[in-house]
């Protein structure tokens, strides 16, 4: 992987929405450092950087970089909080998550979880006064209270928790936001080697207001070890939508009920040959008005475009070669899909609407010199 000394931002030119001409084929930028300049930024698209232990930061109009932010250890997930002043990035390898005021792109604070965890994917309440993170190796998940960022509490789950989802409502909600309910998927420990391992099939869900939260589990299919990795809430706060990795399906949990569904099985190109470490789908993203889901199959390199009304796919398009694309992202207005590519050092984006109107051969888009982990987060800013 390659250290960022400035970002380099290479773009082929086109795709509907993604407001570039067809002779603006090639834009450069330059880190500013701090991730500021004299243009203030309505939104930032953040990413984290695992080789030099930072969050990126890229302006999600022009496509370019606009600086880097120094936190942990190997930073894999970063969520924002729905007034957009603050971002969290988890930190496996020094065990913390850091705390990032996004006016300023600075570390504000540092929460220690202690030796011997990993934490890996984050999330926040939908009123904002939670963040939840999971902790691998210690089997646990991790509350942090935001009104002043301190660890309130660890709640214990069977096995090492990977992603998390905290149903929240968007444009399109039909019910108010609720805050009692968090889904954790439970994919093993790193460090005993039974991390994407298909271990379990079992989703803990509790709720995280409780004095005392009492975890229950949601089992995706008794007689297949699914191995479930990424989870992302639908839009309207109804569902959560699972990566089945060692299945290789897609499943929806209903929020009320808890009632478990496969929506489609990913076909699976060489069946006698494909790892189960990480496999695949590995990670979701779902397009707000909750109509289409990508689904990123890392050990194929290429993501999955899924109708989430009819439960077909509409095609399989390449990442490219080696790229191992890792996490997902679509814009708010619909009309982004960006991958995190991670092992190619780029982000990679794709037209929504060319990924969707049914033909063959999606263009990708790539925004050099970003070697990227997981995490990507849309953070509105607060004006």
């Amino acid at each position: 992987m390659k250290k960022i000394d400035g970002f380099m931002v290479a773009l082929l030119a086109g795709g509907a929405g993604l407001m570039l001409s067809a002779t603006d084929s090639v834009l450069a930028a330059e880190s500013s450092g701090s991730g500021q300049d004299s243009q203030e930024l309505q939104a930032k698209l953040y990413v984290t950087l695992e080789e030099p232990d930072a969050l990126g930061i890229v302006d999600p109009k022009s496509k370019k970089g606009r600086g880097t932010v120094a936190v942990g250890g190997k930073p894999h997930d970063v969520i924002c909080a729905p007034d957009g002043a603050t971002a969290y990035v988890t930190n496996p390898e020094t065990h913390n998550l850091s705390v990032v005021d996004t006016a300023t792109d600075k570390v504000k604070k540092t929460v220690e979880f202690g030796q011997g965890t990993t934490p890996w994917h984050v999330e926040i309440s939908p009123d904002g006064s939670q963040v939840f993170a999971a902790l691998q190796d210690q089997s646990a998940v991790a509350i942090i209270a935001t009104a002043d960022n301190h660890l309130a509490t660890k709640i214990s789950v069977t096995s090492g928790p990977w992603g998390v989802a905290a149903p929240k409502n968007g444009p399109w909600a039909v019910a108010a936001p609720r805050n009692d309910v968090v889904y954790v998927t439970l994919n093993g420990s790193i460090t005993k080697g039974t991390a994407n391992a298909a271990r379990s099939e079992d989703i803990a869900v509790f709720d995280p207001t409780a004095a005392v939260p009492t975890v229950k589990y949601v089992t995706l299919a008794a007689d297949t070890a699914n191995g479930p990795h990424g989870i992302v809430s639908a839009p309207d706060g109804s569902a959560v939508y699972v990566a089945a990795e060692a299945s290789h399906e897609v499943w929806k949990i209903q929020v009320d009920g808890n009632q478990a569904k496969r929506v489609v099985e990913i076909p699976d190109p060489n069946p006698a040959g494909t790892p189960l470490n990480p496999g695949f789908p590995t990670d979701l993203g779902v397009s707000p008005d909750g109509n289409t889901l990508i689904a990123v199959n890392h050990d194929l390199d290429s993501i999955t475009v899924i109708n989430l009304k009819t439960h077909k796919i509409i095609e399989t398009v390449s990442t490219g070669e080696g790229s191992a694309p890792w996490g997902a992202l679509i814009s708010p207005d619909g009309q982004t899909a960006y991958i995190s590519t991670n092992g190619a050092d780029s982000l990679a984006f794709f037209s929504m609407k060319e990924l969707t109107d049914g033909t063959e051969g999606a263009r990708k888009h790539t925004i050099a010199d970003l070697p990227t982990s997981d995490g990507l987060a849309w953070c509105n800013l607060a004006q």
